[in-house]
């Protein structure tokens, strides 16, 4: 966010401070969920049009005063605005999250907080699994610091790009203006190509986003040209800028493929808004009203607070916050704000007057304090063996465990609760609704059989609470878990490969962790496996969208299809189809049905060459269950799952309907993985899921007996040769 600049006199617009207090105040409301404004996100793209703008407009001014620019006055001024309020921020948010956050996340935060300090937020965000609004869902209270690094590495190099391009004869003014729009022009290129191959580094990055700031530059540039341009002309785009941030802020959501193209209606209404300012016809004065000026005043220090307030507070309290607790918290923020903008910002912008003639010290104070935060976050990660390895170590199913024959345990009801329930949290994305079927009677609960886990977690728990959330399945590092832009199958092939009997394994995320139990029984089996997964991609006849995309997932249409072909060629003697009930997202909102989804499953289930099985998909935490564990290490009941959220349309589910539809049998496996109500998450001291809801290899790999009996009774001996019966 740009701030205020004290020196910045014979620059400064009422106007401007107010459209920094809406983008704020946008930023803030959209964060705390009030007001329905789901597009508040682009407060922070009118942020970055005000940076480019204020700064230009600097840098020329001193330019055209001295014939130079202080690029070490200049940096020193950035530091004494901008680092005192983010160094007390930082420090006072990771003292907080270290002792508040589950200690398995204290590591990762730390890092978040070091990332901050060192203004690559945004590089390590980017790399970050899941785009800005799923992190949104489950977030670091550093997350708001990736718009600051975006501006501070602006801040770093366009000074020197001013000095490089003015040298020689001419208009400083005409060779910066020249050299921002060959900037914009490739940036927004780079922007509109790398959102649909890369949102999160379109999202992120600067090179993406500096046609944003550039916009602003020029503006600043061509200011003087501007003046000759009608008064009612201007004033008049000022209001049709006006409404088209109003637009956004009130249209754009999560869904859309964002920066891209649509990033324009906010970034081009905030220019209009900012070359009107100053006109009587625009909505300069609306703008300039005290109560707006107010908090852009105070915005810099309310953007940095009230994210780590939004996001601690829960944690402190125990629970999500209604709506009223949410608002209350933004009434917080605002306090908070204005305490950090009279006790830290303006003192070290305003005064300290020995510090400010002396900028190789105020650059070595900051170094100091930049190296000392740095050092304090990343200490969390030196200490995760102690904090979160409760004894144990990475253990996982040795090859030659003994092969206990599934007990045959009775399938216990998933009926779901009697009250229709919206769909659990998606960690990949936001929630969608869910028809739901016939609502059922709540079953009692049933009492948890010896082999549920209770009390403290144990000190062998497998796989180790520091290594849960890596225990996948292998397939990933084989590259054998295809990406979102993969439309081919690698040939992928486990097990014996000269066997007589081969299996295949299609789906999504949730058929790959079934390939731990799946590659343990075909060894046990003398039988050969071959992958066809792909994240995220639903195998079924129907139009879906990708939440990562943002768009139609075309790659899933034929990806399914180059399956289909492979299947037909391989002709195995058994395939098993699995995938996730929640991705499966229609791109047409009435497809978004049981009975129709459950179709367009059957209909694909139906094309498969020989015998297929389709294994019901898992049940569902909808939470970070290492995370939850590593908080409640000495009462894993804790974190227990309720079977209304677990079970979620298990009964009447898609899986019901497909199988209906293509006759094909159904392989349910849900009594041994919530085996009571609520569900447990450690069971046999294994660790159940390793996220919201992917089983860990270690526990996948346990239900191999039970997956080959479940395949023995609908399959039999006869379809798969060498099957044990």
């Amino acid at each position: 966010m740009a701030p205020r600049n004290g020196s910045q006199i014979d620059g400064f617009r009422p106007d401007v401070e107010g459209l920094r207090g809406i983008a704020v105040l946008v930023v803030l409301l959209f964060h705390a969920n009030l007001l329905g404004l789901v597009g508040g996100y682009v407060g922070v793209d009118v942020f970055f049009v005000i940076s480019g703008f204020l700064i230009t407009g600097l840098l020329l001014r001193e330019r055209e005063r001295t014939g130079r620019i202080g690029l070490l006055h200049f940096y020193a001024r950035r530091v004494r605005r901008l680092l005192p309020a983010a160094f007390v921020v930082l420090v006072i948010t990771l003292i907080a999250a270290m002792n508040l956050v589950a200690p398995l996340d204290r590591p990762a935060v730390g890092l978040d907080g070091a990332a901050a300090a060192l203004s690559v937020a945004n590089v390590r965000f980017a790399l970050a699994a899941g785009d800005y609004f799923a992190s949104v869902t489950t977030p670091s209270p550093f997350l708001h610091f990736w718009s600051l690094a975006v501006e501070e590495q602006f801040y770093l190099v366009w000074p020197a790009l001013i000095l490089l391009v003015a040298r020689g004869g001419g208009s400083t003014a005409r060779r910066v203006g020249l050299a921002l729009v060959g900037i914009v022009v490739a940036s927004f290129a780079a922007n509109v190509l790398i959102t649909d191959l890369a949102a999160n580094w379109a999202f992120y990055s600067l090179p993406t986003r500096a046609w944003e700031l550039g916009l602003g530059g020029l503006l600043a540039v061509g200011s003087a040209t501007l003046l000759r341009v009608p008064g009612f002309v201007v004033g008049l785009a000022g209001w049709v800028g006006l409404a088209a941030v109003a637009v956004a802020v009130m249209t754009f959501d999560s869904t859309l493929p964002f920066p891209g193209v649509a990033a324009l209606l906010p970034v081009a209404g905030t220019v209009l808004l900012i070359a009107s300012g100053t006109r009587r016809l625009g909505p300069g004065r609306l703008l300039g009203i005290a109560p707006l000026r107010a908090l852009g005043k105070i915005s810099y220090s309310l953007y940095l607070v009230h994210w780590p307030i939004l996001v601690l507070a829960p944690l402190a309290l125990g629970s999500e916050p209604d709506e009223l607790t949410r608002a209350a918290l933004v009434l917080v923020s605002i306090a908070v704000a204005v305490v950090s903008w009279g006790l830290v910002e303006t003192p070290f912008r305003t005064g300290l007057p020995s510090l400010a003639a002396r900028p190789r010290r105020t650059l070595s104070l900051a170094m100091s304090a930049i190296l000392a935060v740095v050092i304090g976050a990343s200490m969390p990660s030196i200490g995760i063996a102690h904090n979160v390895e409760p004894g144990g170590s990475p253990i996982v199913v040795p090859d030659d465990e003994p092969w206990v024959e599934d007990p045959g345990l009775p399938s216990a009801d998933p009926s779901p609760s009697a009250n229709p329930l919206p769909r659990p949290s998606d960690p990949t994305g936001p929630n969608d609704p869910e028809p739901t079927a016939t609502p059922k009677p709540t079953p009692k609960p049933t009492p948890a059989p010896d082999h549920a886990s209770h009390g403290r977690l144990p000190d062998d728990v497998r796989p180790s609470l520091g290594a849960a959330r890596g225990d996948e399945e292998r397939l990933r590092a084989d590259g054998c878990l295809a990406f979102e832009r993969v439309v081919q199958p690698a040939n992928c092939v486990y097990g014996k490969t000269d066997a007589r009997s081969t299996v295949a394994l299609v789906g999504d995320s949730h058929a790959a962790h079934w390939f731990p139990a799946l590659e343990r029984l075909a060894k046990h089996e003398g039988w050969r496996v071959v992958t066809f997964v792909k994240v995220a991609c639903p195998f079924i006849d129907m139009r879906v969208t990708n939440l990562a995309l943002k768009r139609e997932y075309r790659e899933c249409a034929a990806w399914n299809e180059a399956v289909i072909d492979r299947l037909r060629a391989l002709k195995p003697d058994l395939t098993l189809v699995s995938m996730s009930r929640i991705a499966i997202r229609p791109l047409d909102p009435k497809d978004d049905t049981v009975a129709i989804k459950g179709a367009a499953v059957g209909r694909m289930l139906a094309r498969l060459p020989g015998r297929a099985l389709l294994i019901v998909d898992t049940p569902y935490a909808g939470f970070d269950v290492p995370g939850c564990l590593s908080a409640h290490q000495s009462d894993v009941d804790d974190c227990a799952i309720p079977r209304k959220t677990a079970w979620y349309d298990h009964l009447g589910g898609v899986e019901k309907a497909a199988a209906a539809a293509s006759g094909v049998g159904r392989i349910d496996l849900t009594a041994r993985i919530c085996i009571a109500d609520p569900c447990p998450v450690v069971i046999d001291r294994m660790i159940v899921f390793r996220d919201p809801g992917h089983l860990t290899a270690t526990f996948s790999r346990s239900l191999a007996p039970a997956l080959g009996a479940a395949i023995a009774k609908l399959a039999g001996p006869a379809a798969i040769p060498g099957l044990a019966s």
